[in-house]
């Protein structure tokens, strides 16, 4: 049985990635952990009275956590479709990362499902600032990164893009051939660049992949690199109608940068689809 760890703050935001991880595995026992932490605002404990304040407020807190938590409970039991399911709460103070490394060490946690804010005005963001932390330090674990306005239906195209220059432990993609099998999925493997002529290294990388994925439906494809590689893969997925995008982290790759608080700020991966973030090669 999977389990499956979907923090939330019970926000419209954090609800649609928690019905979309519900809809996706439909078709697989899971077990679905809903987490939220709480911590108070710094400023509200100042004072000549700041340790009994804190204590207050942290039982506060904890009291309006689980009441929200009852709330989401009860709302899922009272849909027939997702009455089957098995829910595990926590209500917990801390930082949201830090109590998720927790759990992973545990060994408990098979995929992480988050939702991510989306554009804000003319500004282009690449997610919200919990999920970009969520992908820097849980880097052990795919996390799937799922968009507000994104209403899912069904998984029949995911892209995984590459550059042929890294061997794929087949560890890395198991996260994605599992949901592939789930949906009998088709995989867009695209190789972003500006010419496409492999070196003989990559032509290796390539025919080990293929391998990797001979049982699956899969399409080798090519994307023009005339921006930037976000830019090439987002355009791709458009053009192709896929329903995932699947990054494999590598040292010095584009995913890399993209989490770069810098780099979020100022370009973005803005994609209307989910992000797959596979764990990182061992």
């Amino acid at each position: 049985m999977k389990t499956i760890l979907i923090p939330t703050d019970y926000s419209s935001n954090a609800r649609n990635a928690l019905y979309t991880a519900l809809k996706l595995f439909r078709n697989q026992e899971c077990r679905f952990v809903l987490l939220n932490t709480f911590e108070p605002d710094l400023i509200n404990v100042l004072g000549d009275h700041g340790e009994r304040r804190l204590g207050m407020i942290y039982e506060s807190l904890e009291i309006e956590s689980r009441a929200k938590m009852e709330e989401l409970l009860t709302e899922l039991s009272e849909n027939s479709v997702f009455s089957n399911y098995k829910f595990k709460t926590k209500c917990v103070p801390g930082d949201l990362v830090s109590e998720v490394k927790k759990q992973v060490a545990k060994g408990r946690i098979d995929l992480i499902v988050m939702g991510t804010k989306g554009a804000t005005g003319a500004e282009r963001v690449f997610m919200g600032s919990h999920t970009v932390r969520m992908i820097t330090h849980i880097s052990n674990r795919p996390v799937l990164a799922v968009p507000q306005s994104y209403d899912f239906q069904h998984l029949q195209k995911a892209v995984l893009p590459t550059d042929f220059k890294h061997y794929c432990e087949p560890f890395v993609i198991e996260p994605l051939l599992d949901l592939i099998g789930l949906w009998k999925a088709e995989i867009h493997v695209v190789y972003a660049a500006k010419e496409f002529g492999l070196h003989p290294a990559q032509e290796s990388q390539k025919n080990l992949l293929e391998k990797q994925l001979k049982t699956q439906n899969t399409t080798f494809a090519e994307a023009l690199l005339e921006t930037n590689v976000a830019d090439a893969i987002r355009d791709y997925a458009d053009i192709f109608q896929a329903d995932l995008i699947a990054l494999m982290r590598h040292k010095h790759s584009f995913l890399e940068a993209l989490t770069k608080e810098k780099v979020v700020k100022r370009i973005a991966f803005d994609t209307q689809i989910p992000l797959l973030i596979l764990p990182r090669q061992i």
